[in-house]
């Protein structure tokens, strides 16, 4: 069996338990007249279960979530609920008028509820995006968040029929329409294959990606749509009611708002946009960039927008590479994202007041001081904890501004093994759904020294496996019966002693303790395309109120030239940076904050 078959059959026998034999790529033609492409009707209802891969050696199992969307495109309305709960409501404005789209997520046991604009920001794309929403050329189907992908258009070929094997759909007869990507640079041999799958009453059965994950942008890997219950015609008004706990209009200071930054979206349309390929060609180092991510445009001018503001960021990131800076960039997976949308997602702490060791409740079982152990001349001069088992692997908290609960769970894991000698992943995505009355709120964003206080309480956090990491915010699931239990637990704050300043206290809990949670002023686009050597940034704050951004101090270092550094795990996938770390100058005048809320953990395990 190739990689690829064996790749095949472990994420589909995960699913339907037997895969071997079925033919995944393209069907075998029965049929040799080709048929007129379905065409979804103006209104309809439908309902599929997503099937996403995750990366093994953290879940097992892959996610499989249930969505289910109503769209209205005569009237510019459209709901979709994942799992039947986490809901999104957009409504098309007239002329003139707000276009809104309303976020009713989770909050531990009940619904709460944003209001943003479609479209709306300071963004590249939110002025054509506006001029789109109000064009009388383009229908409102395509301005709405569509679920189904377009087969009418000409990329999509009739490729015959074939009897599904498997799953959901098994034994039944679909014609197939494949979309093949034949540009498959920066993939070496691999090429990208959607098969859409139709029955002969032109209902949708299945969406079948081998490559990037059209939904989400994931890696190269093996994805499926199961399609159920479509029903064409007249939808019930009262679907898209919106509920009387959602505000009327948006509010940009309410903690977590888009505040015109329409990046910054947790809703599910937003994230089952990408279903949709990209209809704009043109640009061949571009389309590179997003076949490789996964990106989906609305229109020829969104994909204009996007491509210009790669291609400023490219510049950018050519000319830094061109000085005599101590650390290189890449054009990674951020490189279509403005400044204000990169920070607006990934650092939803900006400008968040900052717990600081005055404000914590200070005793003995929640809050306590670092106690050195090891003098100063002691310290060794390196210390590296990557790739034991006292530091975890490098994680990906995706789309959500999570990294508060990804640092908090990576001190925790560090603990755990102090105390065992083993490792046992434990779960970001307990902490997203269950610790707001702390004060943290999901994937809007968070701090470790309040995810640690929600933790004395409870004393209790699910492992990896049994509450695996989703990337949105879901009610808090109260029967996970796998999980770590304390008899105590507290956190621990490095500060500086009468023997030790603070850069050098920071040394020695890291080579006493091991990694431990940071805090981080990552604002700069020097940080956003870091991709090699010891990030020396005059202008990255140290200062408390600055950090916006968790990560985990993993070690430090000197080179041989005499720059001393500190070795830092991030949580943007290994892709990013040096396989997800970044060295940071350990110069305490600019290292961003690294010795500045240094905090580890302490536990003991309940009998």
């Amino acid at each position: 069996m190739n990689d690829c078959t064996a790749l095949r059959c472990l994420v589909l026998g995960a699913l339907w338990g037997r895969v071997c034999g079925f033919d995944l790529e393209l069907p075998t033609s029965v049929r040799t007249e080709s048929p007129a492409p379905p065409l979804w009707a103006p209104q309809y209802k439908v309902s599929w279960e997503l099937a996403v891969p995750y990366v093994s050696k953290l879940q097992s199992t892959p996610l499989l979530n249930r969505f289910d969307a109503w769209q209205d495109a005569e009237h510019g309305r459209q709901k979709l609920t994942k799992d039947g709960v986490e809901t999104t409501i957009e409504k098309l404005g007239e002329k003139g008028e707000d276009s809104l789209q309303y976020q009713i997520y989770p909050r531990i046991d009940k619904l709460d509820c944003r209001t943003d604009e479609i479209g709306g920001g300071a963004g590249p794309t939110a002025q054509t995006q506006r001029r789109l929403l109000q064009s009388d050329s383009s229908s409102n189907a395509a301005k709405l968040g569509l679920v189904l992908p377009d087969l009418t258009e000409s990329r999509w070929l009739y490729n015959g029929s074939t009897l599904l094997q498997e799953g959901r759909h098994a034994n039944k007869t679909a014609d197939a329409w494949v979309w093949r990507v034949t540009n498959d640079e920066g993939y070496g041999e691999y090429h990208n294959t959607y098969t859409f799958y139709v029955d002969k009453d032109g209902n949708p059965l299945r969406l079948n990606m081998w490559g990037v994950n059209l939904y989400t942008g994931g890696h190269f890997d093996l994805y499926i749509s199961d399609y159920f219950d479509y029903k064409a015609g007249e939808i019930d008004e009262q679907e898209f009611d919106v509920p009387s706990f959602c505000p009327e209009k948006p509010d940009p200071d309410e903690p977590g708002s888009n505040g015109g930054r329409f990046h910054r979206n947790m809703g599910g349309i937003a994230r089952m946009r990408s279903l949709l390929p990209n209809a704009h060609y043109g640009d061949e180092e571009y389309d590179v960039f997003v076949l490789r991510h996964g990106r989906r445009h609305r229109s020829a001018e969104e994909y204009e927008g996007r491509r210009q503001v790669y291609q400023d960021n490219k510049l950018k990131v050519q000319e830094w590479n061109a000085g005599s800076n101590a650390h290189q960039l890449d054009v990674n997976h951020f490189a279509d994202w403005t400044q204000e949308e990169f920070e607006a997602l990934m650092l939803p702490n900006k400008g968040r007041p900052r717990p600081s060791l005055g404000n914590m409740a200070f005793d003995n079982r929640r809050v306590k001081l670092h106690r050195p152990t090891v003098a100063k001349h002691l310290l060794p001069s390196y210390v590296d904890w990557r790739g034991t088992p006292a530091d975890s692997p490098v994680k990906d908290q995706a789309a959500c501004g999570s990294c508060w609960a990804f640092g908090s769970v990576a001190s925790m894991e560090t603990a755990y093994y102090r105390e065992t000698g083993k490792q046992l992943l434990l779960s970001e995505q307990h902490f997203i759904d269950c610790a707001w009355d702390a004060g943290n709120t999901g994937c809007l964003g968070g701090f470790q020294p309040l995810a640690f206080n929600w933790m004395a309480d409870v004393l209790e956090l699910a492992t990896e496996e049994a509450y695996p990491y989703q990337g949105v915010t879901n009610f808090c699931k109260k029967n996970v019966t796998d999980k770590v239990r304390f008899k105590k637990f507290s956190q621990v704050w490095v500060n500086a002693t009468d023997s030790l300043t603070q850069e050098e206290a920071v040394m020695e809990a890291i080579y006493t303790k091991g990694p431990m949670t940071v805090s981080v002023n990552a604002e700069g686009e020097d940080w956003r395309f870091y991709k090699a050597g010891i990030y020396n940034n005059t202008r990255c704050s140290p200062k408390l109120k600055k950090l916006d951004h968790a990560v985990v101090v993993s070690g430090y270092g000197e080179t041989e030239d005499g720059q001393k550094y500190w070795i830092v795990k991030n949580t943007w996938s290994a892709n990013w940076g040096e396989k997800g770390y970044i060295r940071i100058s350990r110069d305490p005048a600019y290292d961003c904050g690294i010795a500045t809320q240094a905090i580890y953990n302490e536990l003991e395990l309940a009998d």
